[in-house]
């Protein structure tokens, strides 16, 4: 429970409302009767701003013929749909018969762009992500990722971003039920990790699925302003962010963004980056998240730095070749192994200090902005396990918790480094649009993350514009294992994140703060896939027996109180099944009609917020 409420009269009739959809409509209940695929074509749905053709074409991309050839003639159904300019949309809509989670593939045509075009995906309305089309001649089939569905009508639009692009189809078919059951791995990819580093993994597969995370991104760079009169103090000047949540919700984020920007041979420049990491953990009680924004020189032999590539239109931009880099014998791949070395000096203070962290090298490689994303995935694949291997075997490092930042692209898959070598996979959402906040849980992004490896691999939001509502978060069972905007405007700015819905999300007991995180030196190493030792099926059946007399309404997990977590649980029988122990059903049968049902959910909700004193037990 949090220690101090703030919450406005206004904000828990708002709670009660949550509470009605959460319980009536089971949206992440899986799909178990659609018996075949359907089918819906895009010239039979709408457009703002695009065309809808019904007669196809070859052609030429260039006007004088020297361009390549391409072929509109294969569509199906009568027609097919075309958006160009950016905000021009097409739409279907679709009838589902259970609610749920959805495959979804796309047929298209995109042959203008040597590259790829990339599109926004909105169900009903709420922006889900995004969907890319790589460069073809012909209509193929995509995939569109898992889609969470409501029972009867919805409606999936495409929304232009970078447009000029042809739509023929689309099909739905239910995803896999494995899919909501979130079960990663609790093997680190490093089998000589360090017991810290065991131990905070640990607690991260103990919430995954249960709570999210507040995370927050420091302001990077140096800003330590009054290091002069205070040398030992590393957290002083780095804090307007984390002052300003302070302020607006009397909370602090359990996990500090950190870059290691500052850290390259090229530079002498220094910002105590690692001095931070190290007094936020073992002085705060925090987790860190370490990203590292690999500066290198601009061009052979300069002293100026760069981590943007050219095409980025930033100004220093550098022309350094990530092959090169990975290629022995190169001026570029003796730097970074000189870079790595100084890196690993970094990270081994870190170690020294028991300090370990979420380690996030080589972030939106596949945006191909940043150098090492800039000639494609083999050679990005490379650099990453090469970092990999050196900090890991050649330096001996045993803290870090290796985190690979993707997308849910059709090409995503050749981006990945493998399983081997990735702990977590991450997500950086920037979706606020037309100066707007966007509190879209982006469950479809979530969902199609979890797919890409199989549940393995837990899955964070490891930036952000805007913070997901705690009703979509909830609604959508999105359960990103952590949040982390971005810092200034990125936080602060009320068209990425209303003041409102911060302080919602920071004092709900769903989120877990700084103040709530357990003692991490001390928490128990699970190993394997096992559940911890408290949570086993002979430590439930000992408690189930000593306590059979013993009711507890509303503690619904067991755990001893009674929160929103126990709604969460409730909510997760009701809508897929899972299984409540004897214990379980009787306390969350808080109106004595004999089993736990929906209504007993939402009166558990009403009386957590406050707005009824105590339970209705008859």
């Amino acid at each position: 429970m949090k220690r101090t409420k703030l919450t406005t009269a206004a904000s828990l009739l708002m709670a009660a409302a949550i509470a009605v959809p959460m319980m009536a409509v089971p949206q992440m209940q899986e799909v178990t009767n659609a018996a075949e695929i359907l089918k819906y074509e895009f010239e039979d749905g709408a457009t703002e701003g695009g065309t809808i053709y019904t007669e196809g074409w070859a052609g030429n991309t260039a006007e004088d013929g020297t361009g390549e050839d391409f072929d509109l003639t294969n569509f199906s159904g009568t027609g097919f749909s075309y958006v160009d300019q950016k905000g021009t949309t097409v739409s279907v809509t679709v009838e589902v018969p259970e609610a749920g989670l959805y495959e979804m593939n796309i047929c298209y045509a995109e042959p203008y762009d040597p590259n790829k075009k990339v599109q926004y995906l909105n169900i009903n309305g709420v922006n889900q992500g995004e969907v890319s089309f790589k460069h073809n001649l012909t209509f193929t089939e995509t995939s569109g990722g898992v889609v969470n569905l409501k029972e009867g009508q919805n409606t999936i639009e495409l929304k232009a971003y970078w447009g000029y692009t042809f739509f023929d189809y689309l099909t739905l078919q239910p995803a896999d039920e494995s899919l909501t059951n979130l079960t990663p791995t609790r093997q680190l990819s490093n089998p000589n990790a360090s017991d810290s580093t065991k131990r905070l993994y640990n607690y991260l597969c103990d919430v995954y699925g249960e709570h999210v995370l507040a995370g927050q991104q420091e302001y990077c760079g140096s800003h330590n302003y009054n290091s002069w009169n205070d040398p030992d103090t590393y957290i002083k000047d780095n804090e307007a962010e984390f002052e300003y949540i302070l302020e607006k919700t009397g909370e602090q984020p359990a996990i500090r963004g950190i870059d290691f920007l500052a850290y390259n041979t090229t530079s002498d420049w220094r910002d105590q980056a690692p001095e931070r990491c190290i007094e936020w953990v073992n002085e705060y009680g925090g987790i860190a998240t370490v990203s590292w924004h690999w500066n290198v020189p601009t061009e052979e032999g300069s002293t100026e730095t760069a981590f943007y590539v050219e095409s980025t239109g930033n100004t220093p931009f550098t022309t350094f070749s990530v092959t090169n880099a990975v290629t022995e014998g190169t001026w570029e791949h003796e730097l970074i192994l000189k870079d790595i070395e100084l890196i690993a000096g970094e990270l081994q203070k870190l170690e020294d200090a028991d300090v370990p962290i979420l380690w996030r090298p080589l972030h939106e490689a596949e945006g191909a902005w940043f150098w090492w994303g800039a000639e494609g995935p083999e050679a990005c694949k490379k650099l990453y396990r090469l970092l990999y291997d050196q900090l890991t075997n050649v330096y001996g490092l045993d803290n870090l918790i290796w985190q690979w930042t993707g997308y849910t692209y059709e090409t995503s898959a050749d981006w990945y480094p493998g399983d081997d070598v990735v702990d977590m996979v991450g997500y950086d959402k920037y979706n606020a649009v037309d100066g707007l906040p966007n509190l879209s849980s982006i469950s479809s992004t979530f969902y199609s993350l979890v797919q890409s490896t199989d549940g393995e691999k837990m899955v964070a939001m490891t930036e952000n514009d805007s913070i997901p509502s705690l009703e979509n978060l909830v609604n959508d069972k999105a359960a990103w294992l952590y949040f982390c905007p971005w810092y200034m405007n990125y936080l602060t700015s009320e068209q990425n994140n209303p003041v409102e819905n911060l302080v919602e999300i920071y004092q709900s007991d769903y989120c877990i703060t700084l103040d709530e995180l357990p003692d991490l030196k001390t928490y128990p190493i699970t190993e394997g896939d096992v559940q911890p030792e408290e949570t086993t099926e002979s430590s439930e059946e000992t408690s189930d027996t000593a306590d059979a007399d013993e009711v507890v309404y509303g503690d619904v997990n067991e755990d001893g109180s009674v929160s929103i977590a126990d709604v969460l649980t409730l909510n997760k029988n009701l809508m897929i099944g899972e299984e409540l122990t004897a214990a379980s059903s009787r306390n969350a049968d808080v109106d004595l009609d004999g089993k736990p049902t929906s209504a007993d959910a939402l009166n558990i909700l009403k009386y957590t917020v406050k707005i009824i004193a105590e339970l209705p037990v008859k």
